[in-house]
């Protein structure tokens, strides 16, 4: 969620801004469809009551993202 906040704080024009908000074209294989990291940041987002356009004040994004953890990373300290 941290580098979500980053992310979104770039500029319209930053690389790593039009990479996140990019969309392969095409088909996809047959069979239930993979999670996408945006995917799960919607979810995420979701869960801790919280709005994209939050992430714009670095200070209170932190402290938003910081009060509880996703469930991708609470499986993810399960796992160490």
């Amino acid at each position: 969620m941290r580098w979500f906040g980053h992310v979104n704080r770039r500029d319209e024009n930053s690389i790593l801004k039009r990479a996140m908000e990019l969309e392969v074209e095409g088909r996809r294989p047959v069979g239930r469809p993979k999670k996408t990291w945006s995917k799960i940041v919607e979810k995420d987002l979701r869960k801790l009551n919280i709005m994209e356009d939050m992430a714009e004040e670095r200070h209170q994004w932190r402290r938003l993202v910081s009060r509880q953890s996703p469930e991708w990373e609470i499986r993810d300290v399960k796992r160490r």
